[in-house]
């Protein structure tokens, strides 16, 4: 649904803010405000006709596995 390119840097964003040491820090906040900001507008290009609660289910569960995937151990 939403290409790679699109993907790499919203899995990077909420891996920011989901696993950050302090849910309270600037950086944290920053994360999840851009993180949710690019998803509104991901949903209203690609995909308006789901609820957006689903939608945004199927792109964390993405962003996970991108993440699993990608990520260096």
């Amino acid at each position: 649904m939403i290409p790679v390119e699109q993907l790499a840097p919203l899995a990077e964003l909420y891996d920011r803010y989901n696993n950050a040491f302090d849910p309270l820090s600037h950086d944290c906040r920053d994360a999840k405000a851009e993180f949710d900001q690019t998803l509104a507008n991901l949903h209203a290009a690609h995909a308006a006709d789901l609820k957006f609660a689903d939608f945004r289910l199927g792109l964390i569960r993405n962003c996970r596995e991108y993440l699993r995937k990608n990520k260096p151990v």
